[in-house]
């Protein structure tokens, strides 16, 4: 019993100075990533609001050069909310300078200059001869303002970065600090180990002698004897008894392994069958879409060629081809959701050439950029339905969609503010979602995937689908 405990004494002070020093190095680079973020968000937030505040006077100026032409009262409109946007930037930049009298003095100038500025304009604007002079007066503020800007920028940016490399040094002794006693964590955790494996090392052979044995399946090898060592007695125990197992085991797992070989055999060739007529049911349906796209982009083309504007006639041919070869040339089942709504995008763009400003659309894409695998050609029939049955009578037609999670699902939805049917009445959707409906069925099934038609008379329609993703799915409307 005495070893026991002295094995376990081992163990725990071991386990005790790793914590300990493990606990000790987060302490104290948490500390150190804390402070380095904290002043290098410091620094970039000043440095941004200076950037702004030159660009604020910049922009005054050529606002209010535009202005000074006509002195109308739209120009001034504009010119007011480049004051009023710099006036908010001075009030930020104020706060993040209290450290600095300098600074402080300057945004009291400016804001002084931007108050008398903007009542000699409003004077000006009643009395016809003071332009001239309140012109030629703002115009040389502007410009001086701009210069001074430029250099107290400049003098806080010097500031910001002795303020950061201060802090950063302090973070270099902070890490000299952590280095040290990591090291000695170490050497004293390499003693220990020392004096410990000096104990277990007769006890280890033995196993692993035994173990390699096992390993070239000799299995009359004769038991592992029991250690003076709890620990180590039960794992010889454990052996032992994982020999014998073995051994009972071997020709079940054979003949076992024999069978499951044959069913994966026939598994496979179940899977490629199926595969083939999933293929095969897919490039009939989406081959649906094709000549109604076609008729109606032709038609629209035409028309524009009537009218005689030929590179809009060439950027119309250009959307439709690329549409086109998208919808016959992407034979793969899925594809990446950028590439979909980059479809979807030259769709609305030929449907903005027909319909010009009675048509407006948003794209609200929570994954722009990221790798995600949709249907193809899943969207844009959706689209192509609002154009169909939205418009009616109506005027003008805006289009939202969205593409969201929900736990492990993707979640679109296309709405429209068209004029709406009643879903009791009328069976919601034509080829096109129907297309999209058994397309769904066939790549997930009927239980993995949905897709959801909402419509209220004179209101709106909005169609959704879920898409799993990691094979869940939950239930619900997104509209």
């Amino acid at each position: 019993m005495g070893k026991e405990r002295s094995m376990t004494s081992v163990i725990t002070m071991m386990q005790v100075l790793l914590f300990s020093m493990a606990a000790a190095v987060i302490t104290v680079m948490a500390f150190g990533i804390a402070v380095q973020n904290h002043l290098q968000v410091r620094f970039m937030d000043r440095l941004e609001v200076s950037d702004r505040i030159l660009e604020d006077l910049y922009v005054m100026e050529q606002d209010f050069r535009e202005f000074g032409h006509e002195w109308g009262e739209e120009s001034y409109s504009v010119y007011k909310e480049q004051v009023k946007q710099l006036e908010n930037d001075l009030a930020e930049f104020r706060e993040m300078s209290k450290d600095s009298s300098q600074t402080q003095n300057y945004i009291r100038r400016l804001n002084n200059f931007n108050i008398y500025q903007m009542e000699q304009i409003d004077s000006a604007m009643i009395e016809l001869k003071e332009r001239y002079h309140t012109y030629l007066y703002v115009l040389s503020g502007l410009d001086g303002h701009q210069e001074e800007a430029l250099a107290m920028a400049r003098g806080d940016m010097a500031y910001a970065k002795a303020e950061y490399e201060t802090g950063a040094e302090k973070m270099a002794r902070g890490m000299l600090i952590v280095a040290l006693a990591f090291g000695l964590s170490v050497a004293l955790t390499a003693v220990a180990l020392t004096r410990f494996s000096a104990v277990t090392r007769l006890a280890l052979n033995h196993m692993t002698e035994y173990f390699n044995h096992l390993a070239f399946s000799e299995w009359e090898t004769p038991d592992l004897k029991e250690t003076a060592y709890r620990e180590l007695t039960l794992i010889t125990q454990t052996a032992n008894r994982m020999k014998e197992k073995i051994k009972q085991s071997i020709e079940e797992i054979q003949n076992q392994a024999m069978l499951e070989k044959q069913l994966a055999e026939e598994k496979l060739v179940n899977e490629q069958q199926r595969s083939m007529v999933v293929a095969a049911q897919m490039a009939a349906l989406r081959a649906q879409v094709n000549p109604h796209f076609l008729f109606n982009s032709l038609n629209t083309i035409g028309v524009t060629a009537l009218v005689g504007d030929s590179k809009m006639v060439m950027q119309m041919v250009e959307a439709t081809g690329k549409i086109l070869r998208y919808s016959l040339y992407h034979q793969e089942l899925m594809t990446n959701l950028d590439d979909e709504l980059d479809v979807v995008l030259q769709y609305l763009f030929l449907q903005k050439c027909r319909f010009g400003e009675a048509v407006r659309s948003e794209i609200q894409n929570d994954f722009e950029g990221e790798e995600i695998e949709i249907p193809t050609m899943s969207i844009q029939p959706i689209v192509e339905n609002c154009f169909k049955h939205g418009f009616g009578n109506k005027e003008k037609l805006n289009i939202h969609i969205t593409i969201t999670q929900e736990d492990n699902s993707i979640l679109i939805s296309v709405m429209d503010d068209g004029i709406g049917f009643d879903t009791e009445q009328k069976k919601p959707g034509g080829i096109g979602l129907e297309n999209i409906r058994k397309r769904l069925e066939l790549l997930y099934g009927k239980e993995e995937s949905w897709l959801q038609v909402e419509s209220v008379v004179g209101e709106y329609t909005c169609v959704s689908l879920k898409l799993p993703q990691k094979g869940e799915t939950d239930e619900g409307s997104h509209c």
